[in-house]
């Protein structure tokens, strides 16, 4: 997955995004413009780097475009870059005030990640990247020198667009959203609420919405509530055995090619579970294996060894039975949610995301240290 950088400057115009989303909806894509720095004939040091990214850009293996004027941020899906160009596709004001252009993004998808929100694009976004071409470092906000594009990679990488769904038909967030968001965080989350995969957040503050607006109605179905919490779950899970796995492994090399296992009829080796999804039952299947089972209670520190088991292995066991039954047609009720919503979040009792979150990054330290 490509990523790279770049800063918008409202200057040019002040609805800059807006007019971009206009042109998004009415043509199915956008052209944004890289514009020149007047009286900079400077060129990018990595110029080289970019164009071969840029020639490698399809439809198939695209970017990921983050655009922030560091108080919101962001994420465009493209599928195309070029020189040549393309006003066309591009808001008016582009040859309205003759902007120079020198390289055009074609957009096919966007997201909203962060609304005025400077405190939160810094410490959970720019402090979540690194630069590959300046030795590996975190971004620095303060006191940098970069010339923008700026070709990043993403600590946790995730992919923004990995479902059908076009984001851009529902780019801006309600009030009602921030208004959950902020109740989350406030009594539930706490700042990790900032550390979930984009997915996950989007997931349970829609579960939590539509929650609110039928808790009244006893006849209600919730299984739609279900499902977002569930999907949250499986995508959080998965990126704490990626953390976990990638620990073992880094201690027992052997991991990767030595045990095998198989998820609906097809084959797998170890290592392929850093690039495959698997299903939940292939976490516990894993996890007893001997020699999987041997490194984990060698290297893990007890303490870790028991969070593990009781909190991350049976939450998996409570979520695939309520899943499961919601997903062979049986209606959920309030209860169910209830009862999931309150084991998510940590209502009542010590939730699984906050403790899912905490292990991961214990694990991910773990890992780098022994580096």
């Amino acid at each position: 997955m490509y990523n790279l950088l770049t800063l918008y400057n409202p200057r040019y115009q002040s609805d800059l995004i807006d007019a971009h989303l206009a042109m998004l909806r009415q043509k199915g894509k956008v052209a944004f413009g890289k514009v020149r720095v007047k009286n900079n004939d400077m060129p990018h040091p990595n110029k080289k780097e970019l164009e071969e990214l840029y020639a490698s850009v399809n439809e198939k293996d695209f970017l990921h475009l983050f655009i922030t004027d560091y108080a919101n941020l962001y994420v465009a899906k493209v599928e195309q870059i070029t020189h040549e160009p393309c006003f066309e596709l591009a808001p008016s004001y582009y040859a309205d005030k003759g902007l120079d252009v020198e390289s055009w993004f074609i957009i096919t998808d966007m997201r909203e990640l962060f609304r005025d929100d400077f405190k939160g694009v810094r410490d959970y976004f720019l402090a979540s990247i690194t630069a590959p071409l300046r030795d590996n470092h975190t971004y620095a906000v303060y006191g940098n020198n970069y010339v923008y594009p700026l070709i990043i990679e993403q600590k946790e990488k995730q992919n923004y667009f990995e479902d059908d769904a076009l984001h851009y038909k529902k780019i801006y967030k309600t009030q009602k959203y921030f208004e959950i968001k902020a109740l989350l965080e406030n009594y539930c989350l706490g700042s990790d609420i900032n550390l979930l995969m984009s997915d996950s957040l989007d997931a349970i503050i829609s579960a939590q919405i539509e929650f609110d607006d039928n808790k009244d109605n006893p006849l209600n179905d919730f299984s739609s509530v279900i499902m977002k919490y569930s999907k949250t779950a499986e995508r959080e899970l998965y990126a704490f055995f990626k953390a976990l796995f990638a620990y073992l492994c880094y201690n027992n090399p052997g991991l990767k090619e030595d045990i095998r296992y198989e998820v609906q009829g097809l084959k797998y080796r170890f290592i392929d579970i850093f690039t495959h999804k698997p299903n939940l039952g292939t976490y516990a299947y894993l996890m007893k294996k001997d020699e999987l089972k041997a490194t984990f209670e060698r290297i893990v520190p007890t303490d870790m060894q028991a969070r593990i088991n009781n909190d991350i292995m049976g939450f998996m066991e409570k979520l695939k039975d309520i899943r499961n039954e919601n997903m062979h047609g049986k209606s959920a009720t309030f209860e169910e949610a209830s009862e999931l919503r309150n084991n998510m979040l940590g209502i009542g009792k010590t939730g699984f995301l906050s403790t899912c979150l905490e292990l991961k990054f214990e694990l991910i330290a773990m890992y780098k240290e022994s580096c």
